[in-house]
């Protein structure tokens, strides 16, 4: 996929139109991040199981420093509300406890305990998922700081869009059927991590949004985005 590097920047709306033009003939209309589905639970665990492998779920840990690298104060003030979604509103005293803790959450209720977490996450990353981590890591500490932000509307930002919104919903319905299938007793902790994302999701792109409308306003900083954007799309399945 080709980047359009442009002689003067274009207009923030027209910028976010190409980025979500961008996802759309990328994807062909498919999820980003689309729930998993297996035929049987021990398929289901196996999957998460591989999950856990190198604690491959590492966007928690840069959040914090998107926080500090931002120097505009309302946008500092609306990230916070992200890093508290991420960390756990149970930071503040009320609500969800962390993404991560999530995550087990829905391991557990397929039988892997937390030992055994912890033992999988302790082990090597694999080495797709370590090229691919140590660039997004990488690239949340270098980019600029909109760039940084704005990037996570590759996979939040699906969420505001109305057809990949009730495709997600939809795909939710389907798994609470094929999870009380294979007979799995606690839905709502099985579940966990994929409904809170559908729903926290939706603030957190409207963040990115306001965030390259009102900050990536040069054409450096929209190649920069572009080209961000297109290699995390790459990055699906990821």
């Amino acid at each position: 996929m080709a980047v359009d590097v442009r002689a003067e920047a274009v207009p923030a709306d027209e910028f976010l139109e190409e980025l979500e033009g961008l996802r759309k003939r990328h994807l062909s209309g498919e999820l980003y991040r689309p729930p998993a589905r297996h035929s049987t639970k021990e398929q289901v665990a196996a999957a998460k199981r591989r999950r856990h492998v190198g604690n491959s779920n590492q966007n928690h840990k840069f959040v914090g420093e998107k926080y500090l690298n931002c120097p505009d104060k309302e946008i500092r003030r609306l990230h916070l509300r992200k890093l508290i979604d991420e960390g756990g509103q149970t930071t503040v005293g009320v609500g969800m406890p962390s993404h991560p803790t999530l995550l087990r959450w829905e391991s557990n209720a397929f039988g892997i305990s937390d030992g055994e977490i912890d033992r999988l996450e302790r082990q090597d990353m694999e080495p797709d998922m370590l090229v691919w981590q140590g660039w997004r890591i990488g690239a949340h500490r270098t980019d600029h700081w909109a760039v940084s932000i704005g990037c996570s509307l590759v996979g939040e930002g699906e969420k505001i869009q109305p057809e990949a919104r009730q495709k997600l919903l939809q795909e939710i319905e389907d798994l609470k059927r094929d999870y009380t299938a294979m007979g799995i007793e606690d839905l709502e902790r099985a579940l966990a991590n994929t409904i809170e994302h559908a729903s926290a999701d939706v603030h957190h792109a409207r963040l990115a949004a306001k965030t390259v409308r009102e900050f990536v306003d040069t054409p450096e900083l929209q190649d920069e985005m572009r080209r961000a954007y297109i290699l995390t799309l790459h990055m699906k399945g990821f």
